[in-house]
């Protein structure tokens, strides 16, 4: 979960977040809301059978839109998705059938771009996998910079991960809340938190800001509710939960050395 000002495009390894999506029904209205909260731009093209749309700060690529149709079951609400990198998205597909998940969309191409398949985890939390074109993997203020699984059942969802990916799950001394580190390698590559509210179970995913309260100010004027104030996580940096105006939930996060000058996560 660290920052950098410059966006920046890392290089993807498998096993890694490489993007985030969000699926929608009104587009315009999302395209108002996320441009002015964090000054993306958008570009439209054709991507397979359906125009999509790139979020993209500058010229680096962020993250992408699709707007739900008739096709998608009526009810499903607006929601952002998040892809994990696969070196072979079709035997990930397999695996996470046979680990006790559940396809959702088997393995299909995605236009030129590569290849991708939607699981559902036992838990009941929808993730993407995702294989092919150089990945996309920006990093810096503006960007996604995190993604956590909030989950009612954390053993049955940190066995399913840790078999699919060969992540490791490490427990946090830290946290109030029972809580763990997905660890790829020696890199942090998410979170896993245990649901004390009623609701479906997914992933949450976080973008990097300068200022957790101002952002939070500015999307509330914008139209979002705040379903979690501005709060410091001791050590790491301060976060805040939104539901955007059509609907959809994001977090929006501060590392520590960002936003320590008035000693708000220094302790």
């Amino acid at each position: 979960m660290t920052m950098q000002a410059e966006i920046t495009m890392e290089p993807i390894t498998a096993g890694t977040f490489c993007w985030n999506e969000l699926a929608v029904r009104d587009l315009q209205k999302a395209v108002d809301f996320y441009c002015a909260l964090f000054g993306w731009t958008t570009d439209t093209c054709d991507h397979g059978a359906m125009p999509y749309t790139m979020f993209k700060m500058g010229e680096h690529p962020i993250g992408g839109m699709i707007q739900m149709d008739d096709d998608w079951p009526e009810g499903t609400p607006s929601h952002w998705g998040c892809y994990i990198s696969s070196d072979d998205v079709d035997a990930t597909a397999e695996r996470a059938t046979e680990l006790g998940g559940t396809l959702c969309c088997g393995p299909q191409e995605a236009g030129d771009e590569g290849r991708f398949a939607v699981l559902a985890d036992p838990t009941g939390a929808t993730v993407s996998v995702f294989t092919g074109g150089d990945g996309k993997n920006p990093q810096g203020v503006g960007s996604f910079c995190w993604n956590e699984l909030l989950t009612n059942d954390m053993d049955k969802a940190s066995a399913f991960y840790t078999n699919l990916f060969g992540w490791t799950a490490n427990a946090s001394e830290e946290s109030p809340e029972p809580y763990s580190v997905f660890m790829n390698g020696e890199n942090w590559v998410g979170g896993l938190m245990e649901m004390h509210w009623e609701g479906q179970p997914g992933w949450l995913s976080y973008v990097s800001v300068v200022d957790v309260d101002a952002s939070c100010a500015k999307a509330k004027e914008l139209g979002a509710q705040v379903c979690v104030e501005p709060s410091d996580i001791p050590g790491i940096g301060r976060f805040s939960v939104l539901t955007d105006p059509v609907g959809a939930t994001i977090a929006i996060f501060t590392g520590a050395s960002e936003c320590c000058s008035d000693g708000a996560c220094c302790e």
